[in-house]
């Protein structure tokens, strides 16, 4: 396309400040031209903080503003569909953060919705871009570790146990951690991979949240602080898979822990948020020790991100716009696009299934 890629951003929060108006700004062939946010009060802030953009309170007329070419959904969960659609329906490409829906099918229907207007569509699926694991990748997919055997993953963080907000209702939410958390690493161990097939998950809640931060009463929460699932992927590869908000000390100046490894038939290759431009290598008969990321996987092809500027686990989420504007500029399909955000939220559903069933399940993920 000609000029620039104007972007708009849906939801002025937290997210996109910290993850997608700094990839904005690094990119040149985009510029942020638009922002929507019911929060007027924040609106007023973020023109100090990102400019004076065009602003709006209701997303159907950033949707249809001829003069933004692309849109950032980071809303509540219950917000993504609609404002999805509305926006592909007007021609908008489209990135939006996880999970994609409620559920699978409200994920499969945005997807559908993207293909059939045949726009760009992403799901921000933030830790695909870490150094690390973009090497670890590498290896898995060259051979170097052999035949992939095992994914194993750990998210915990140590949050406060007051309440979530909509965070912590079903209707807005649809789950927990198994939603926020626990379905980053889901999308990233089909990557490495490949289709998981069945699952047996399980979920928990151990705080009400029924105090806000200020010791407001509100209603308590209905969703899981815990979940945790064991997997088997359609190449006969396993997987287990463990996340929490709850795990007090592992709070690492708001990063928390998470530790994603791959073992195979000659070596093991392991990936940590919290040292993302490392990985802990090992090969058969020898001992996992760092090793450096190699310097052509600290970026993403083409990214003008310096690899070694500012904090390692923060910089790398920078790379999630300058995909969305590769795809939108070369004319192909974004990675990972809504395809990956469902079926990812088909495997997260089918934990909550096998719960109230006590059962195994077979994951289901047609996308029509």
């Amino acid at each position: 396309m000609a000029g620039k890629v104007r972007i708009g951003i849906i939801g002025a929060g937290a997210v996109s400040d910290y993850h997608h108006v700094p990839g904005i700004r690094l990119d040149s062939r985009a510029e942020l031209v638009a922002m929507c946010d019911p929060n007027a009060g924040l609106l007023e802030q973020r023109k100090k903080d990102w400019g004076p953009i065009r602003s709006y309170t209701n997303y159907e007329d950033i949707a249809k503003d001829p003069d933004v070419d692309a849109v950032i959904i980071a809303t509540p969960n219950f917000t993504h569909l609609p404002i999805a659609l509305s926006c592909i329906e007007n021609g908008k490409h489209v990135m939006a953060e996880k999970p994609l829906g409620l559920n699978f099918e409200e994920s499969a229907q945005m997807y559908r919705a993207a293909r059939d207007k045949g726009v760009r569509h992403m799901t921000a699926f933030t830790y695909r871009f870490a150094p690390s694991m973009r090497y670890v990748r590498h290896l898995v997919k060259s051979g170097a570790l052999g035949v992939p055997r095992h994914f194993r993953s750990q998210r915990f963080l140590d949050w406060a146990e007051t309440s979530w907000g909509w965070r912590q209702y079903k209707k807005l939410a649809g789950a927990g951690d198994l939603f926020d958390m626990t379905i980053h690493r889901i999308d990233f161990s089909q990557d490495l991979m490949g289709p998981i097939k069945s699952i047996c998950g399980a979920v928990a809640q151990f705080a009400k949240r029924d105090v806000t931060a200020d010791g407001k009463s509100c209603a308590p929460s209905e969703v899981d602080d815990w979940s945790s699932l064991i997997g088997l992927f359609e190449s006969g590869a396993t997987g287990v898979w463990e996340g929490s908000t709850l795990m007090k000390g592992h709070h690492n100046n708001g990063f928390g822990y998470e530790w994603a490894e791959v073992n195979g038939s000659e070596g093991s290759a392991a990936y940590q948020l919290t040292d993302p431009n490392n990985v802990i290598l090992g090969k058969h008969g020898g001992t996992m020790e760092k090793v450096p990321v190699p310097e052509e996987f600290l970026v993403i092809p083409g990214s003008p991100r310096e690899p070694h500027a500012g904090v390692p686990s923060t910089v790398f989420r920078y790379d999630l716009v300058y995909e969305l504007v590769s795809a939108i500029v070369e004319g192909r399909d974004a990675v990972p696009g809504f395809d990956h955000g469902a079926t990812a939220q088909a495997v997260a559903d089918s934990v909550l299934e096998s719960f109230d069933k006590r059962a195994w399940v077979d994951i289901k993920a047609d996308l029509g």
